[in-house]
């Protein structure tokens, strides 16, 4: 009985270790990205669209629901795949360089977490970002 505990603990320990050291699939970070949270937590008075190159640069598109008009920027981003960190070249925000982790990235869903803080509702769209694959 004790033999078969340790050996599915191994197990589980084994699995979660191999999970935690899969790659980042940069590959997957390319192309149109829309923000997007849940409206019934947060209505965003914006939208954010973002289109990454796959060659460190990126477009963004916001629109401002309340004041009608809208703005373009470009910057660089530099993804860190060991630490599976971005960090982006955020001028508009006044920050300078901000980084995230790479919380989630599939070909349709990606989330990042700025480093330094913890996951809350309160923190969408600052410390946590999520994003949905646009057609645009």
């Amino acid at each position: 009985m004790m033999k078969s505990f340790k050996r599915v603990i191994c197990a589980v320990l084994l699995v979660a270790g191999l999970c935690a050291c899969t790659k980042l699939d940069v590959g997957k970070l390319e192309g149109s990205w829309t923000e997007q949270y849940d409206p019934s937590v947060l209505a965003m008075d914006s939208f954010a669209f973002y289109t990454f190159d796959g060659s460190n640069g990126y477009q963004l598109h916001v629109y401002h629901a309340l004041g009608g008009g809208s703005q373009d920027f470009s910057g660089h981003y530099d993804l860190d795949r060991k630490n599976k960190t971005i960090t982006i070249n955020s001028t508009i925000s006044g920050e300078g360089d901000v980084t995230y982790k790479i919380v989630k990235l599939t070909s349709e869903e990606m989330a990042w977490q700025k480093v330094g803080t913890t996951y809350s509702v309160n923190g969408w769209g600052t410390d946590y970002r999520h994003f949905v694959r646009s057609s645009k």
